[in-house]
């Protein structure tokens, strides 16, 4: 089997097809290591069951926790509290422990796939070859190129408003900044804006106090301004969904302080100001008809893209993976195994996408998660 993209949602689906008895190979178009990536998320039953039943990692290991979501007013003194258990994690903190339980003879880095045959599941590299095998699953993201191809009418539905996000040190924040965030889960809504912040494992992995990183994201209107403007980074090419860490330019970076500044809660605002290398993310919808064509596969956000707010793009992937998983094991023809997994998996894509609009909509396009 072929898998076209070896990040997260790729690492899902080739160690679940291993486990399924299949030997998938992987084929990132990258050809460096993908740690960095991405920043905290929330670590999601399904998630952390994948890990450990697999024996990945412990996800206790990779994992903060909180007991408490706090709401703060505009002054930054603590509005409302309650008890609430929750677990955290990062993209490179999960990424890191699948990437090292996959085998390396089968993940090739450097090999971008450029095009697909539905009918003979053949995958086209950008070298010129090709290779055949029983089932494509294109794991490839948000900006799938297997999903241009299948469903070129398909693209996504941008909202009204961006997701600016960060990570800082621990070590960096003023003990008095970081007792405020310690074992809670610290919101502020105020007008038409949501901005809410937790620890996360460190750059090593570490998660004992003074080793974790403080991972921030702000929802926010773009204040009527130019969204191309937002969106073209320092070397002037204009992005689509993200403009990544170190490549805000410098204007966009300042409005973005003096925004910060003016409607934030002090707190909040101070670690928006000490981020290092923030990153601004579009918020937006993408849906398809389909997640099975023939005999190929679109998986996690090469298929469905639900609202940050939902906290479930990770888990999307690894659910992906492993009903994937159980459908070829309870079925012996790949067609009825395909066509159960699809029928299942696209309309849970569905709700899920349709969930974040209606948590975009509580409050003006924002909502109270992420």
């Amino acid at each position: 089997m072929t898998v076209s993209g070896g990040s997260m949602g790729g690492l899902f689906a080739g160690l679940a097809l291993e486990d399924a008895g299949h030997e998938p190979t992987i084929y990132e178009q990258s050809t460096g290591d993908l740690h960095g990536r991405g920043a905290g998320i929330v670590a999601q039953e399904n998630v952390r069951r994948f890990l450990e039943r697999r024996d990945v990692v412990d996800p206790d290991a990779i994992a903060t926790t909180s007991s408490e979501r706090r709401f703060l007013a505009r002054d930054g003194d603590v509005e409302m509290s309650r008890p609430d258990s929750m677990a955290f994690t990062s993209w490179d903190a999960v990424y890191r422990r699948l990437r090292e339980a996959f085998p390396d003879d089968r993940y090739r880095t450097g090999r971008e796939i450029v095009g697909v045959d539905p009918a003979t599941a053949t995958a086209e590299f950008a070298a010129g070859d090709e290779r055949e095998a029983d089932l494509v699953i294109a794991a490839e993201g948000g900006q799938s190129s297997t999903r241009r191809q299948l469903f070129p009418a398909v693209g996504p539905e941008f909202a009204d408003y961006v997701a600016w996000r960060g990570v800082v040190d621990e070590s960096d924040l003023a003990p008095a900044v970081a007792d405020r965030f310690d074992d809670a889960f610290v919101f502020y809504q105020g007008q038409d804006l949501l901005v809410l912040a937790y620890f996360i494992p460190g750059d090593d992995g570490g998660t004992a106090p003074g080793e974790r990183r403080l991972n921030w994201v702000w929802y926010d209107t773009l204040e009527n301004r130019d969204r191309s403007a937002v969106f073209t980074d320092a070397t002037d090419a204009e992005r689509e969904i993200t403009v990544p860490p170190g490549a805000l330019r410098e204007p966009v970076r300042t409005r973005q302080l003096e925004r910060a500044s003016d409607v934030l809660p002090p707190v909040f605002s101070r670690i928006v100001a000490e981020t290092p290398t923030p990153f601004v993310q579009a918020i937006y919808d993408l849906t398809i008809p389909e997640m099975v064509v023939d005999r190929v596969c679109l998986l996690g956000d090469a298929a469905f893209v639900a609202r940050t707010h939902t906290a479930a793009g990770t888990a999307k992937a690894a659910g992906d993976a492993v009903a994937l998983e159980r459908a070829l094991e309870r079925h012996d023809a790949l067609d009825a195994a395909l066509s159960t997994w699809n029928d299942s998996r696209t309309e849970y894509g569905d709700r899920l996408v349709a969930r974040g609009r209606r948590m975009g909509d509580e409050r003006l396009g924002l909502a109270d998660s992420n």
